[in-house]
């Protein structure tokens, strides 16, 4: 029988032969979407199969993919298999699509496995996961005003750690956009799997996320756990965090944009604009206004020159509403101190 756990632990290559539209409703980060049929094929012959059941719609798949067609799409799995002969394949359900797509595939003198029961049963055993591991792991929040480096303490040691911000694509702020966000599905079955590749341990490390990462919303049954476990309270001047927003957003933006100052202002401001309504209009056009002062300056970006709209943003939106927070969850805390204290408490952990 088939390990899924060791499947998705080894990040083992997938061929997904689902259809474009399934895969982007969800899918697994070792895998590619290689379809037996595209969007257009899959809905005509599913609507043959309602109409006049099973036999018809299979025999206008094969005259739908035929010819070139077929050719092609075995010669981008022969591809994919000549470089990962490891890979295995599936479907929805492990069906007919596995079946023929497995069937053509041996044409070409090669073999490979695919799935029983498909991605339907890859999908459920990744919810059971994380059902399962986010009830019974002991979890330890990482804490923390924004810029105070919360990540870097997860990477800091052996223990293990989930990264729900990469999982979502997201730093978790208006600011924190990095690119195109996975489907909800997509991002529960990456949480799902960093549950598998981490041992177990005294504690999981994860950082303090609201509910929502940008799009993604954090499961519920891992959000209760969450919000229940202690928390490990990072505390950072003022000045250090201003450094870390600096290199993690503004840098990291220009880098992202190719250096194209105009895009990178702009995504500032629109940044800005969506939580105009909560920071208030005064305070918006104030630190727009340092914006904009900041990205008139010539040359590179430096830390003098963003230092005062970023300090701004800090204590007059982002502390409010963090402190707000933390001060109803205090009796959590179960030690505060800075970067060095907080690493070495945790190296303590058994």
């Amino acid at each position: 029988m088939l390990d899924f756990r060791e499947l998705f632990r080894r990040d083992t290559p997938l061929i997904d032969v689902r259809a474009p539209v399934e895969f982007l409703e969800g899918h697994f980060p070792s895998s590619i979407n290689l379809p037996l049929m595209n969007n257009e094929e899959r809905a005509a012959v599913g609507t043959r199969y309602k109409e006049a059941g099973q036999t018809e719609a299979l025999a206008l798949g094969h005259e739908l993919v035929s010819g070139a067609l077929k050719e092609s799409r075995i010669n981008e799995w022969e591809a994919f298999l000549r470089k990962h002969p490891e890979a295995n394949l599936y479907c929805f359900r492990g069906g007919l699509r596995s079946q023929i797509s497995v069937s053509w595939i041996s044409e070409r003198g090669l073999k490979v496995p695919f799935i029983p029961g498909g991605y339907k049963a890859l999908r459920r055993f990744l919810l059971e996961t994380l059902e399962q591991e986010s009830k019974q792991r002991r979890f330890l929040v990482v804490g923390g005003r924004t810029g105070s480096g919360k990540t870097l303490i997860l990477d800091a040691t052996a223990l293990p750690a989930l990264d729900l911000e990469g999982a979502a694509n997201h730093k978790g702020s208006s600011f924190g956009k990095m690119g195109p966000q996975p489907a909800q599905i997509t991002f529960e079955n990456r949480v799902a799997i960093q549950f598998l590749k981490h041992d177990a341990a005294p504690v999981t490390l994860v950082e303090d996320e609201s509910v929502m990462i940008g799009s993604c919303v954090v499961p519920r049954v891992l959000k209760d756990s969450m919000n229940q476990a202690p928390i490990l309270l990072l505390e950072v001047p003022i000045e250090e965090r201003t450094r870390n927003i600096f290199e993690g957003y503004v840098l990291d933006r220009f880098q992202s944009y190719g250096g194209d100052r105009d895009s990178v202002a702009t995504f500032m401001r629109e940044s800005l604009e969506r939580i105009s309504k909560k920071l208030g209009g005064l305070e918006t056009t104030r630190i727009r206004g340092l914006i904009d002062a900041a990205f008139n300056v010539d040359g590179s970006p430096t830390l003098e020159a963003h230092a005062p709209w970023i300090e701004a943003l800090l204590l007059r939106y982002y502390d409010p509403l963090y402190d707000k927070s933390i001060a109803k969850n205090l009796e959590r805390v179960a030690f505060r101190g800075d970067t060095r204290a907080c690493i070495e408490y945790l190296r303590g952990l058994k």
